[in-house]
Formats: C-alpha cells, structure tokens, sequence
C-alpha cells in the first residue's frame, strides 16, 4: 500500500490508492485519555484536533515536547460536555525548555460586565499555561522556532483567568 498525492491519482487510473489516500477521523482527531501528566508525542497529536475530554485529577499536566521543525503545531480542545472544577495545565519537558508567545482570549462566564473577558499574555521566559475550572477552550501552539510556540485561541471558565508562567 501506498499513499499517493492527488496529483499523482488523477494521473493514474489504478484507483486502489484514492482509499489509502483519502483522510479518516483517525488522521485528523486525537481524543486524549485524561491522567495526571500526559505527553504529546509528534506521531499522535501534532497537526491533529486533540480533544481533552475529562480531566483525572486536580492538576493534569500536557507536555508539550521541544518542537523539531518551525511549524510544528498542537491543537488542544476541550471536548467534554461539562465544566470541571480542576485545572488543566499546558506546559514545557523542561523548566526553560521552550517559551510561549501570542495570547489568548480568556472569558470568565461569571462575570456580568467588561471585566468577564481579557486578553492573556506570557512574559519572556513562560513556558506554562494555567487553565482554572475549564469549560471550554480551543488553544493552538505553532512553533515559531525550535523553542518557541505561539500561542492563540480561547479559554472559558467559572474561575481564575487564566494564566501563563514560568515552571
């Protein structure tokens, strides 16, 4: 079996490639069984939609690994039905292994007025993020080089806004 590039399929009438060419769910979602430290490992869940679904204890670590190409990308999404009072954290192999750049819109969903919804930044040296009481949240880390990933997309919560920091 081998995948071949739409290019070279409409090239060919020997269709038995469009099936082992073609994306499946597999391919493209990751859901992530939740446990107090999980690592993202490239041949999973780079470039893929990792859904986080319940989290198994008070503070679930995801480890990020030092990227190896810039563009190397981790989409992390909260794909469970209800909120949880627990915290997700997002963060480095190492302390000062990597830095995270961007922001993210964080919105507390208990606050009645401007104050609900804030843009969160890191400092020059983060390499963790700090998700309070998730209800949802839908967050992408791009490498930008061989240690940075940029940050972007949102987080919902009842609590705390959330934060970046330093392990």
């Amino acid at each position: 079996m081998a995948i071949k590039t739409r290019a070279e399929l409409k090239s060919t009438r020997d269709f038995h490639h469009v099936l082992d060419s073609m994306l499946t769910r597999d391919t493209i979602v990751s859901e992530i069984t939740a446990a107090a430290e999980v690592t993202l490992l490239r041949e999973t869940h780079a470039g893929k939609l990792n859904l986080i679904s319940a989290i198994a204890s008070s503070n679930d670590n995801y480890v990020l690994p030092i990227p190896q190409v810039i563009g190397e990308t981790y989409n992390l999404v909260w794909g469970a039905i209800v909120a949880d009072a627990d915290n997700i954290i997002i963060r480095s192999e190492d302390a000062d292994g990597l830095t995270f750049t961007g922001m993210l819109l964080d919105f507390d969903t208990d606050a009645t007025d401007a104050s609900g919804y804030v843009m969160v930044k890191p400092g020059s040296d983060d390499d963790k993020l700090t998700i309070t009481n998730p209800e949802s949240f839908d967050i992408t880390f791009t490498a930008t080089t061989l240690t940075n990933y940029h940050v972007r997309g949102f987080a919902m919560s009842t609590d705390t806004a959330s934060a970046f920091g330093d392990q």
